[in-house]
């Protein structure tokens, strides 16, 4: 309990203090500015989608012995 009530007090006492003034200076407010048409974002992936048909499962063993090769 003791560890406990040691660990919470620095978290309670960061919580409870006041926030620092925020800084207003002209670079901040322009990288804000959400009037601009020009997005700095790079597009996503491009994600396509194939539709498969949900089918018994086939005899794995003849292609397993392809990948192995030399095998017979």
């Amino acid at each position: 309990m003791k560890l406990i009530l040691a660990a919470a007090m620095p978290l309670f006492a960061g919580a409870c203090a006041p926030l620092p003034e925020l800084d207003m200076s002209s670079g901040f407010a322009a990288a804000a500015d959400a009037s601009s048409p020009v997005s700095s974002m790079q597009t996503g992936p491009t994600v396509t989608y194939r539709h498969r048909p949900v089918e018994e499962p086939g005899d794995w063993t003849v292609m397993n012995d392809e990948q192995i090769g030399g095998v017979e």
